[in-house]
């Protein structure tokens, strides 16, 4: 293949333009050797894609199911991380595979390609298990083009050999972006032949010339360079004009294809808009308040740097020449460039007075600190060149990140950041103010998260700015062809979205390699920091000897250490004269202007990664860098699993909105007034301070009443100017948008809850934004509009707990009221301080601003000539009733909780919070008369408003602190007719706590089904956090029984070496024990984490969203910088679940999964019957006409939902994703005490009783098993239980001095005594515990009693038989020895020997014999030993009866009851042992029917 390439090639003579050596007859082959070609049918072609654009007729949305069966589907399956490749390498080098592989496309984009090529080869041989799991084709496409982009000549010849090495040596195959940059890199080096040959071979592989278009590696020029190389070949009439001709035909229809979407794509929206709705974007309904005079006014903004960016940003909106996709670009790209060039232009202006009093003293203040900072930024950059004079090796770990951005931008970003994180943490902590309440020295930011943020700053800029390069007009086109389907609604067909999302995936992702490791973060993060505390000043003025007042220049920051319960941090604090800058122009309320509202439909969602704005590619789910919810995102991404919930987000952000004009009149004009109204703010606190007691120096009460009042108010000032600087940040978006159509790109959490990405203004915000806010699209009202108009105001003024008809009964009364807010919401009176003004009448509503805007809609609806045609934008709620409490309801078919929450039909909506609030009070009133202190002070005074947060967020897992913090916050502002608080502070958080207490149990007492299936969820997750694969448990033993035989050995080695007096080789040393050399502390730290619970709750949602809960201990790592060493959060380092967070936060987030997963089913239904819709949680809008069938979608939705065998599902994957797991078990044996005296002949058989290597191996293995079984589960001598009635020694634990206790032991004793008899062991039948568990206990005690008679008997005779031949043994040395002596007697006086001899009979023991007799008689002995043993067994092998108090509670209760009063002689012993994980049987359900629902008039009202 490599020789007809050439060949070709120079048949053109197009080699003859290559430089020297960039390609010859000794390269390896320019094509792979086998080719994969795909087949085209399972690709989505631009043909196919463009016929079905065509809304297909057999779609039916009603009769679709987009739920996700985990029964019928195969579930994401777990990884342990013991089984990761990738974080074993980390544990290994400290740096994930990513990390490494971005430092090599750093060394690309500064045009190292040699030193690239060397990372990446090195990384393949060190590691290459892991390498093969983590790089993909995208790797070596960088690598590639970064060959073919080296200037001044590019690598030709080691591009077509790294092409070759991809399959062969890697095992990559090539895809389009391959092609691409081939094909592009060829032909801009003058090698067209090679291209040429190139291009067919990529057809045969299985891709078009469509998709090499769509290559972000090809820029324009480069696919006009393609374009200019196929007509140079076609007019030269060569023998390859065929292939030519093709490549040029296929180029220009690919090009006609994409021609004019971009210049039509907003043409295409409002021919959309007209055949669709019956107003236009400008309709006069939305423009007839424009001639307001109030919208005329100047907006009198806070002069806040965060306020002046912000303007600078949105002027933007402003240049109407600009068309809207490129108006959407400007906007998102115009945040940290139009900083840099204000503050150039201010440091041009220097020194014109006109410029202080236009933009105060801190905007001149740091623009004056950029030109400094510029150039220390510059300057580095210079060290960081390899090569330079200053280069280290330290500058090598950073530097080509460091160097890679513009150092104006940098600058830039670092004073902004810093200034904005400075003012929000410069204020004292509570501590510190009740400690000093004018104490400032303390303020200021952590070196560690002011490093972070500024380092997290530079990092998104610089992503931004990659992302910029690697564009083209074709993908341009496409991305915008892709929002046309969308726009238009084709996209909601699922044919055309999954065909869409299939061309997404197969064109690849080329924004993966820009990882920054922790260290870089940390080093390039201090860095600037500490330029910036080197080039700011600030001007501070003092007093000289002389008494003159002198003016000089001192640092604006400076890096201090301070202790903190014992512990030293690194602080960055302001200057107090920046300090005080901060409190007359905060730029608490800087944020980036990237995340505002969109001008266009946002980007469709067709993969994790890809949707929402136009120029960033960013997660659909905001994990806050949970490595583990990303993989599994990205896989059920590319399994196209995640499609019905991304078309949710798709027909959530394809919502118009704009901004409604009278109550932006009225919301301005009460801005511009500087008076409270509503949740504005007023521009001065006025509260006055509190003042000392008289008593504060004597009293410790007084003084501490005094410094939490001061507390309470100095937080008050602070939140009030926080609020000013936040709603004025609100009103300048709405003021910029004012006649603009607005798009709310949404993504998810963790959970699979909806959110808009514009954070600052959208309809998830308070009262104000949402009465800003109306549907750009207007619809006639109709009767039932006009009915649910109704309904919609009078729920806004808070009778939202009223039948329908009282509801109306409401408005018509106030018609007068509600004109007269319309009319004028704001008059004139109202401001100048008239006395006995009449308050507007909108302002007591409890949604204001919203009522406002229902008043104007409804007023303007009643005075048309038609009021059921009026065109109405307002968007209508329909809100659910504690929406948590309905889906517990739902799912255990609770029929009194599914009635307080109105799922079940009803006359009036029921009110849950009254429902409570009515049993609180009962409890309350009870213990008021027992006379309760608490209960006495809050007889009175409870509401409705005291328990609704709590009942609210209680079936979301508040804790009682956190309730307890939710009711101190409501008992505060209870007050009496005077204004004054009722309750004393020094009493408000023992009422509160005794208040959570009462709600708590008022909530078990209505719910109880809701409580069982908590308790279940709970008690499931509390088994998974504990848990672990029985994969990792054999591998922990094997690695704990080989670590033992290592050391053993390695002492073994060192002992021979002592004998022999050498020294054991290092070498040696390291083989055996690995983890005594390098990276030891990592070898210990996975160790350490081998023997913790990494087990996390992952469960998948009804539309088939895996959940990966995140919740797990922090692991910190020592970065050394060049201010301090910082101890940051490691979040890639494999860290212990955090059991307890795991089991509480587990019921609330999954029943966030399931009100997620019926919001997006609803948003889907809503968009394919053609309604407007959007949602805020469980509260859902559209417009008044539409709400009946909206309320009709939402009820079958929900219905179709908990159709589905909700629980039984969940418990289903629980079981198949955990099947393999073991939990730690703690259960308790019965031990019925059998232990033998130590010593004596007993003691000495048993040692003689050896065990086989198998058998000790097990023995080691179950130790093993049981430490740390007892590790995972957290066992704590606090905790254990009081029912252990013995010690580890078998004794009772009393005390002596305990006389009663005495007495009862001893009355059980004498108990026990008379209640045991033999048994016999010969004939005995073991009792099966599971048959007759007291039987089976009992049968041990008397087994042991038994036991026990046997040895105290066989220990007796022993001890006799051991006596008597103990003296026959004395008795025949003794013989013995007198034949001894007398032969030695005979020896010296034969004669009197004789004599002697013939009187006395000689013994027949002799000193020759008496051994042999000796022996005979402990032979003896031995026999008679035996057949006593024999006679009286004391050992009998009965098994072990283990009880668990989870399993088997009511069982365990009664042995312990039976062993308290001596019925059982024995006594419970802990064993902790693995077991296979279980699940409980699931709650009982009860017997409401879920198609109630569809009959409940108060479901959403």
């Amino acid at each position: 293949m490599s020789q007809l390439m050439l060949g070709l090639a120079r048949s053109h003579g197009r080699l003859l333009r290559a430089p020297a050596g960039s390609i010859g007859p000794h390269h390896h082959r320019l094509l792979p050797r086998s080719v994969y070609p795909r087949q085209l049918t399972q690709r989505a072609s631009v043909q196919n894609l463009q016929l079905a654009e065509k809304p297909s007729p057999s779609v039916d949305y009603d009769r679709q199911s987009y739920l996700f069966s985990v029964a019928n589907s195969n579930i994401l399956p777990m990884q342990d991380f013991r089984e990761d490749t990738a974080t074993i390498h980390y544990l290994q080098t400290g740096k994930t595979l990513l990390e490494q592989l971005s430092v090599m496309q750093m060394c690309l984009e500064n045009g190292n390609v040699e030193q690239a090529q060397r990372i990446l080869v090195g990384m393949y041989r060190l590691y290459p298990q892991a390498m093969r799991d983590v790089a993909d084709v995208n790797v070596h496409n960088e690598i590639l083009g970064g060959m073919l982009k080296t200037r001044p000549q590019p690598l030709t010849t080691p591009a077509l050999q790294w092409f070759d090495m991809m399959e062969a040596q890697y095992g990559v195959k090539p895809n389009a972006n391959t092609f691409a940059i081939l094909i592009g890199g060829f032909v801009n080096a003058g090698m067209n032949s090679v291209a040429l040959v190139l291009m067919p071979e990529m057809l045969r592989s299985g891709f078009t010339i469509h998709e090499m278009l769509l290559s972000r590696y090809l820029t324009d020029e480069d696919i006009q360079r393609i374009k200019a190389m196929a007509q140079a070949i076609m007019s030269e009439g060569v023998e390859d004009c065929e292939t030519a001709s093709m490549v040029l035909e296929e180029v220009k229809k690919a090009e006609a294809s994409l021609q004019g979407i971009s210049t039509d794509f907003v043409n295409s929206i409002k021919e959309q808009s007209e055949h669709e709705h019956l107003e236009s974007p400008g309709s006069d309904e939305l423009k007839k308040t424009s001639v307001d005079p109030h919208l005329q006014e100047e907006l009198k903004s806070t002069n806040v740097t965060g306020i002046v960016q912000l303007k600078e940003t949105l002027k933007t909106l402003r240049n109407n020449d600009l068309e809207g996709y490129n108006l959407q670009v400007r906007l998102e790209n115009n945040t940290y460039d139009g900083a840099l060039k204000r503050y150039q232009e201010i440091n041009k202006k220097r020194g014109d007075p006109l410029l202080s009093a236009d933009m105060g003293r801190l905007k001149p203040l740091a623009a004056s600190w950029l030109p400094r900072l510029e150039a220390l930024i510059e300057e580095e950059q210079q060290r960081c060149q390899v090569g330079s004079k200053n280069y280290d090796r330290s500058r090598g770990q950073y530097g080509d990140f460091f160097r890679k951005l513009d150092a104006s931008k940098m600058a830039v970003i670092t004073i902004l950041e810093t200034l904005r994180i400075s003012a929000l943490t410069s204020k004292p902590s509570k501590t510190e103010e009740s400690l000093a309440l004018h104490n400032e020295s303390a303020s200021g930011t952590l070196t560690a998260k002011l490093a972070t943020l500024v380092s997290q700053a530079i990092h998104n800029e610089m992503r931004l700015e990659q992302m910029k390069k690697r564009t083209n007009r074709h993908v341009v086109g496409y991305n915008l062809s892709v929002a046309r389907l969308a726009t238009s609604g084709k996209l909601f067909n699922m044919a055309i979205r999954r065909a869409k999302a299939r061309e997404h995936r197969e064109l690849g992702d080329t924004m993966f390699l820009d990882a920054w490791d922790i260290s870089t973060k940390m080093r390039i993060g201090s860095l600037l920091i500490s330029m910036l505390i080197e080039a700011a000043r600030v001007p501070e003025t003092s007093m000289d000897s002389t008494g003159q007042v002198v003016r000089h220049m001192v640092p604006a920051f400076t890096h201090s250490c301070t202790t903190r319960k014992g512990k030293r941090y690194g602080m960055v604090t302001p200057h107090k004269s920046l300090m005080e800058l901060f409190r007359s122009e905060s730029i608490a309320g800087f944020m980036h202007a990237r995340h505002l509202p969109m001008l266009v439909p946002p980007r469709p969602w067709l993969a994790y990664n890809s949707g929402g704005y136009l120029t960033r590619d960013e997660p659909c789910m905001r994990m806050q860098e949970n490595h583990e919810q990303l993989r599994y995102l990205k896989r059920a991404s590319n399994e196209d699993r995640l499609t019905t919930l991304l078309t949710g987000l798709d027909a959530l952000g394809m919502t118009r909105w704009a901004i409604n004009h009278t109550v932006f009149a009225a919301v301005k004009r009460a801005w511009n007034s500087g008076h409270a109204v509503a949740e504005i703010p007023a521009s001065v606190y006025n509260a006055p301070e509190p003042q000392k007691p008289e008593d504060f120096e004597t009293s410790k009460q007084a003084k501490f009443k005094y410094y939490a009042e001061m507390r309470e108010w100095r937080n008050a000032h602070a939140n009030q100017h926080s609020q000013r600087c936040d709603c004025n940040y609100k009103i300048e978006i709405a003021q910029a948008f004012l006649n603009h159509t607005m798009f709310f790109p949404h993504n998810i959490d963790f959970r699979g809850r909806a959110y808009p990405i514009p954070p600052h203004f959208n309809h998830l915000g308070n009262d104000m934004c949402r009465g800003l806010l109306v549907f750009h699209e207007g619809r006639p009202l109709t009767e039932r509009g006009i009915y649910w108009l109704k309904i919609h105001l009078a729920n806004l003024c808070g009778k939202d707990k009223l039948s329908h008809e009282e509801r109306l009964r409401f408005v018509d009364e106030n018609w007068d009221n509600i004109a007269a807010s319309a009319d004028n919401p704001l008059p004139d009176t109202f401001f100048d301080g008239t006395a006995n003004v009449v308050r507007p009448w909108w302002l007591d509503a409890e949604n204001p601003w919203q009522a406002l805007a229902a008043c104007v809609e409804y007023t303007a609806a009643m005075r048309s000539p038609d009021p059921a045609a009026y065109v109405s934008h307002l968007h209508i709620h329909q809100d659910g009733t504690c929406n948590g409490l309905q889906h517990y309801a739902a799912m255990g078919r609770d029929r009194v909780g599914a009635y307080e929450v109105n799922l079940a039909p009803s006359d009036c909506p029921q009110d849950v919070y009254s429902g409570v609030l009515a049993v609180a009070k009962r409890l309350v009133d009870a213990d008021a008369e027992n006379g309760v202190k608490e209960a006495q002070l809050l007889q009175s005074h409870l509401s409705r408003k005291i328990v609704k947060q709590t009942v609210m967020t209680n079936v979301y897992g508040v804790t009682l602190i956190g309730a307890k913090e939710q009711i101190a916050a409501r008992l505060r502002e209870v007050k009496d007719e005077k204004g004054e608080h009722v309750f004393d502070i020094l009493v408000l958080q023992s009422l509160a706590m005794y208040l959570a207490k009462k709600i708590f149990a008022s909530l078990g007492e209505m719910f109880m089904q809701a409580q069982e299936i908590q308790n279940w969820l709970n008690q499931s997750a509390r088994r998974i956090a504990r848990s672990m694969p029985a994969s990792a448990l054999a591998a922990w033993k094997k690695m704990t029984l080989e670590s033992t035989k290592s050391r053993k050995q390695l002492s073994e080695v060192q002992r021979d070496a002592r004998d022999s007096e050498k020294d054991v080789k290092s070498d040696t040393v390291l083989e055996l024990r690995p983890d005594l050399g390098p990276g030891a502390l990592r070898y210990k730290r996975l160790e350490e984490l081998a023997t913790k619970p990494m087990s996390t709750v992952v469960w998948t949602t009804p539309l088939g969203l895996t959940v990966v809960q995140p919740y797990r201990k922090t692991a910190f790592r020592n970065v050394p910088t060049n201010l301090q060493h910082i101890y940051i959060n490691d979040v890639n380092m494999p860290t212990p679940v955090n059991s307890q967070k795991q089991s509480t936060a587990f019921p609330p987030n999954f029943v966030h999964s399931l009100d997620a997963s019926h919001m997006v089913l609803s948003a889907i239904e809503c968009k394919a019957a053609g309604l407007v819709f959007s949602s805020v949680h469980d509260s859902y809008w559209t417009h008044a006409c539409d709400i009946d069938r909206m309320n009709g979608i939402l009820r079958s939705q929900f219905v179709k939902l908990h159709q589905t065998p909700i629980m039984e599902t969940l418990k289903q994957e629980f079981e198949q994703r955990y099947a393999n797991h073991k939990m730690p078990v703690a259960n308790w044996e019965y031990n019925a005490d059998t232990s033998f005296s130590k010593g004596g002949v007993l003691s000495q058989r048993r040692r003689s009783v050896c065990k086989s290597k198998a058998q000790l191996k097990l023995d080691k293995e179950k130790l093993i098993e049981e430490d740390l079984a007892r590790c995972h589960f957290e066992v704590h001598d606090s905790l254990e239980k009081a029912n252990t009635a013995k010690d580890d020694a078998g004794l009772e634990k009393t005390s002596a001095a305990d006389s009663d206790a005495k007495a009862a032991a001893a009355s059980i004793a004498a108990k026990l005594a008379d209640s045991m008899e033999l048994v016999d062991l010969s004939s005995i039948e073991i009792i099966d515990t599971k048959k007759d568990l007291f039987g089976a206990l009992r049968q041990t005690d008397l087994i042991a009693y038994t036991l026990k008679v046997n040895q105290a008997k066989l220990i007796a005779e022993i001890s006799a038989v051991k006596k008597n031949y103990s003296s026959q043994v004395r008795a025949a040395r003794k013989a013995a020895k007198e034949v001894a002596k007398a032969a030695a007697k005979a020896a010296e006086n034969p004669k009197k020997t004789r004599s002697r001899a013939s009187k006395k009979p000689v013994s027949d023991i002799t000193p020759e014999n008496v051994d042999e007799h000796i022996e005979k008689l402990l032979s003896a002995r031995d026999s008679e030993i035996d057949a006593l043993v024999t006679k009286y067994p004391v050992t009998f092998e009965t098994p072990k009866i283990l009880i668990s108090p989870v399993h088997n509670a009511e069982a365990y209760k009664s042995v312990e009851e039976l062993i308290s009063n001596g019925t059982l002689a024995g006594r419970l012993v802990k064993r902790f042992v693995w077991e296979d994980i279980k699940f409980d049987d699931l709650p009982t359900q009860g017997e409401f029917d879920i198609n109630e629902v569809l009959k409940s008039p108060y479901f959403f009202s």
